[in-house]
C-alpha cells in the first residue's frame, strides 16, 4: 500500500491531489499544530479579473495559544463564507463547469458548523471527486497515533501497513527517510509541475488553488494532473 501525508488544507493546490492520485491513501494530519506564521492550511490563491487573489479563512486565535488543526474555529464564519462565495461567483461564473464545482461548496459553507476541519474535509472530498480520484483520505485522529516529525509519519505508516510512502520532493531534506528504509518501507518523492491550461482573466498564473483548475478545465483536469508530476526514489 502506498501512503502519503498532508495537513488538511483549504482548497489546496493541484499538487495535493496529484499526490493523492498516486497514493492508495492519504493521511490528513489533523492532530498537528497550526503554524504560527504563514501557512497554506487556511489560505490559497485563485484568479480574479484583477489578477491573483489570496483567500484566507479567518481563524479564532485570541487567548487560545497554540492550537491543533482539528480544534480550529472559523472567525465570523457566516460573514466570511458569504464573502468567499460571492468572490467565487465574481471570478468563475462564466465557467461552463461552474455549477458542478460551486454548488457543493455552497452547501458545505452554508452549514452552521464553525469548526475549520469540518468545513475543509468535505470540501477536499468534493474536489477529489471532481478530479475523479477514488483514493481515500484518513484522519490522523482515527489512528490514535500521536508523535511529531518523521516519527509521526513512520508510526502511522507501520500502523496502516504501508509498504511505500510518497512524500513531496522538497521533503527529502526535511524528513529522516532512512528510518522508513530500516522498517523495509520504500520511500519515493513526487515532483509536481504546475499544469498549463486556459484560464480566465489574462496571463496564465501557475500553482493556484486546484479549484481554479477545475473551474477552468472541468473533466479535463484529471488528464492534466496525470501529466504534471514525476516520481523518484532514493
Amino acid at each position: 500500500m502506498i501512503l502519503s501525508f498532508n495537513q488538511p488544507s483549504f482548497i489546496p493546490w493541484p499538487g495535493f491531489f496529484a499526490r493523492l492520485m498516486v497514493s492508495d491513501k492519504m493521511v490528513l494530519l489533523d492532530n498537528t499544530l497550526f503554524a504560527q506564521g504563514f501557512t497554506f492550511v487556511n489560505r490559497n490563491r485563485i484568479k480574479s479579473p484583477e489578477g491573483e487573489l489570496r483567500i484566507t479563512v479567518p481563524i479564532k486565535k485570541k487567548g487560545l495559544g497554540r492550537q491543533k488543526i482539528k480544534d480550529l474555529v472559523i472567525y465570523q464564519k457566516q460573514y466570511w463564507a458569504k464573502k468567499f462565495l460571492l468572490t467565487l461567483e465574481h471570478c468563475y461564473r462564466k465557467s461552463i463547469f461552474f455549477n458542478n464545482i460551486y454548488d457543493p461548496v455552497f452547501e458545505i459553507l452554508n452549514k452552521k458548523e464553525n469548526n475549520f476541519l469540518n468545513m475543509v474535509f468535505p470540501i477536499l472530498n468534493h474536489l477529489k471527486t471532481s478530479f475523479n480520484i477514488k483514493n481515500e483520505f484518513i484522519l490522523q485522529t482515527s489512528t490514535g497515533i500521536e508523535a511529531s516529525g518523521t516519527d509521526l509519519l513512520l508510526k502511522i505508516a507501520i500502523h496502516l501497513g504501508a509498504t511505500e510512502v510518497l512524500l513531496p520532493y522538497p521533503a527529502q531534506n526535511l524528513i529522516e527517510w532512512n528510518k522508513f528504509k530500516k522498517k523495509e518501507i520504500k520511500v519515493k518523492f513526487i515532483k509536481f509541475f504546475s499544469p498549463v491550461y486556459p484560464q480566465f482573466w489574462g496571463k496564465f498564473a501557475g500553482n493556484l488553488s486546484a479549484i481554479d483548475l477545475l473551474f477552468c478545465s472541468g473533466k479535463e483536469s484529471q488528464k492534466l494532473l496525470e501529466k504534471s508530476f514525476e516520481i523518484v526514489g532514493f
